[in-house]
């Protein structure tokens, strides 16, 4: 087997899933605005921008950026530590935690009606080997492998 022009195969699908809108309303889940409002909303509606900058892994700079614009619109409010008044807590406003729940019921709703179409069988088997690769891939980037030409020669993994 071509691992590689496998690997070129899913590339250009993943390119044209990108272009989609489905994928479009997604990637706003992971960054900017609503990548925070997510983040807070997954962490119990609060955290340390320290914490938000690391959990996003974008700068300080960009979080007190991106704080400065939610905060404005009344989605997020900034307010001292009361475990140490030298820190500030980021929290999620009620309006905060409406548009975040707005917006997932809109892309999960979608989803849902997508994987319907699939049927039941590849519906858990799409979520099965999307969850593999994803854990395969933190094993290569934890492990600091350095990718290596696919030869078709490799003993596939099983896919379980």
């Amino acid at each position: 087997m071509d691992y590689r022009l496998l690997a070129e195969q899913l590339l250009d699908q993943h390119a044209s899933l990108h272009r989609s809108t489905i994928s479009q309303n997604l990637s706003a889940l992971d960054r900017g605005g609503f990548f925070l409002l997510n983040y807070l909303v997954l962490h119990q509606g609060s955290a340390h921008p320290r914490e938000l900058s690391r959990g996003m892994s974008v700068s300080t700079a960009r979080i007190a950026a991106l704080l400065n614009h939610l905060e404005k619109q009344g989605l997020v409010v900034r307010s001292p530590d009361s475990a140490d008044s030298r820190q500030i807590v980021v929290t999620l406003t009620e309006a905060g935690c409406e548009r975040v729940r707005r917006k997932r019921q809109e892309i999960t709703d979608l989803l849902a009606q997508t994987l319907a179409e699939l049927g039941p069988e590849d519906a858990r088997t799409l979520l099965r080997i999307r969850q593999k690769m994803i854990c395969n891939l933190q094993r290569h980037v934890e492990q600091g492998a350095q990718p290596r030409p696919a030869t078709g020669k490799e003993a596939p993994a099983s896919v379980s």
